[in-house]
């Protein structure tokens, strides 16, 4: 493996590998420290996916791309089983109400009392219900320049991990959050190169679709325990 590490721990996460128990079995497997999963609140039920619903239509779409809807979705109910009391899930956020967020906090305080996770979103007002929560890590996401510039004046003091775009990656930004206290991690990370990128810029966790390029992070780097992420 070409990339170099950064000081300290490495936090690997597995990208969407939450919306598919089959993936969040092979995540389990290379031993991750966190596993991301989508979560929609659709017509009273915590949905798995990534895809959006298309209004009332059994459909459901992905970058505008039609995909069938019908049939049984995956719920978080069942995630939270597959994963069980020893893998830690990162729950990306994905309706506007605060209604999925108290959905997502009741489904895991019903399943697994204290059991520790982490919620991620760009809609940062969602966070709001787990506030307080010390099992629960708190992760404002940040894909947009606007967004970014929004939220840093709430980084290393109401939140101190952070979910960046590659794009907005650059090593004085790193480093500035790095002195506030602030860890970031970045996703998509898929590659190699991409890899020595952020690892250059000391970024502590990375967020990868590729399970075998986790696989390799997790054999090779040294990471922290599941219970902190």
């Amino acid at each position: 493996m070409s990339s170099v590490p950064p000081q300290g721990q490495v936090v690997a996460i597995a990208h969407r590998a939450g919306n598919n128990l089959s993936n969040l079995e092979r995540a389990k497997a290379i031993g991750v420290d966190l596993v991301e999963l989508d979560v929609w609140l659709h017509r009273g039920r915590l949905e798995v996916r990534h895809a959006r619903s298309v209004g009332l239509l059994p459909l459901l779409r992905e970058n505008w791309r039609p995909l069938p809807g019908w049939g049984r979705r995956l719920e978080l109910d069942a995630v939270i089983e597959a994963a069980g009391s020893d893998m830690q899930l990162m729950v990306d956020l994905k309706s506007e109400s605060l209604c999925l967020s108290e959905a997502v906090a009741s489904a895991f305080d019903r399943a697994l009392p204290g059991k520790a996770y982490a919620v991620t979103t760009r809609e940062w007002w969602l966070l709001e219900p787990f506030e307080g929560c010390k099992h629960v890590c708190l992760i404002p996401s940040a894909a947009w320049a606007d967004e970014l510039s929004a939220l840093k004046p709430l980084l290393g003091e109401r939140y101190h991990t952070l979910s960046l775009h590659i794009s907005l990656v650059e090593r004085p930004l790193i480093q500035e959050l790095a002195s506030r206290g602030v860890s970031v991690y970045v996703w998509p990370v898929n590659s190699f190169a991409e890899l020595d990128r952020v690892f250059t810029a000391g970024v502590k966790g990375i967020n990868s679709d590729s399970l075998s390029l986790l696989g390799r992070v997790v054999a090779d780097y040294n990471h922290p325990l599941r219970s902190n992420p």
